[in-house]
């Protein structure tokens, strides 16, 4: 025989507080969606009525004088700039994901006597720095990652506070799996690939979407070290792109004396919603690795 589920009987102000907090939160959601919404219906919006009433939810007048803009004559350029991103967020987490990890885990092996010093060497960095010139030069001068791919992904390509939760995961991983793997004559790197790499799968994804978010929307390093357009990652060319059409309307309305009709609000929104639409599809699926994976390494350990 079945047995039958035994439910615990909530009390009348239990259920009152439940449907209070859902309420809150539901609210709190819309709160946070309300600023995307309002993006994606002002970039189906007209310049023109978006002028005169502001940014709306629902288009006061349709229009898709902004994506043609941005995806029409450009469109070529637009697609090698999300290739280059693409190519830098794939290449760039999965290599910052690797030294990452490689770091975090010997900072967990007791029997690596240095790796006091490498903790310091990690902690100082995230409240001391250099500045910019030192790090500029050094980039430039001595590592020549000018116009260079690599650019884009080596001067960020290992985050402390990632590296410290990661070490907080293997920390919570327990010792004796790598004992018997000692035991069995495993050697370091081989408990690193078959023990530690493999159980540590929930904070190597939240590390991984930390990594892959700051790669996406990153165009500083592109601003520092890139000068060829064929580099230009897709945050960096529209960046451009918007700061060349504010610089036309302006030019034109001061020659000519009268306002022209160049879609600049439009084109804004119409850039969030070009830029952020794919890391939106990719973070459902991860959603539920970055809760549990920001719980675990900040509490074990």
């Amino acid at each position: 025989m079945e047995k039958k589920k035994q439910t615990i009987k909530q009390s009348r102000s239990d259920r009152a507080l439940r449907i209070f907090f859902y309420i809150f939160i539901g609210f709190f959601a819309v709160i946070c969606l309300y600023p995307l919404l309002l993006a994606v219906g002002t970039s189906f919006s007209d310049e023109v009525s978006v002028t005169v009433n502001g940014y709306s939810v629902i288009p006061k007048k349709f229009s898709l004088e902004a994506y043609k803009m941005i995806l029409g004559s450009l469109g070529k350029n637009i697609m090698n700039a999300y290739c280059v991103t693409i190519a830098v967020t794939v290449a760039g987490t999965l290599f910052s994901v690797l030294i990452s990890a490689a770091f975090a885990y010997v900072l967990t092996v007791k029997e690596f006597r240095p790796r006091g010093a490498l903790n310091m060497f990690l902690y100082i960095p995230m409240i001391f720095s250099a500045g910019l010139l030192p790090w500029y030069i050094m980039c430039t001068k001595y590592y020549q990652l000018t116009d260079k791919f690599w650019a884009l992904i080596l001067p960020c390509c290992m985050n402390a506070f990632n590296v410290f939760l990661l070490r907080n995961f293997f920390k919570s991983i327990p010792e004796e799996l790598a004992e018997a793997a000692k035991i069995d004559g495993a050697s370091y790197l081989k408990i690193f690939g078959i023990i530690y790499f493999p159980l540590a799968k929930v904070g190597l994804v939240t590390v991984g979407l930390f990594y892959a978010l700051s790669y996406w929307n990153d165009y500083y390093l592109a601003l520092m070290f890139i000068n060829k357009q064929k580099l230009y990652p897709l945050q960096y060319y529209l960046y451009n792109m918007l700061a060349n059409v504010q610089f036309i309307a302006n030019q034109a309305n001061a020659s000519l004396g009268y306002n022209i009709n160049i879609p600049l609000e439009t084109t804004k929104m119409a850039t969030i919603c070009v830029t952020i639409g794919p890391i939106i599809l990719l973070y459902p699926f991860a959603q539920k690795y970055i809760t549990k994976g920001v719980i675990v390494g900040a509490v074990k350990g």
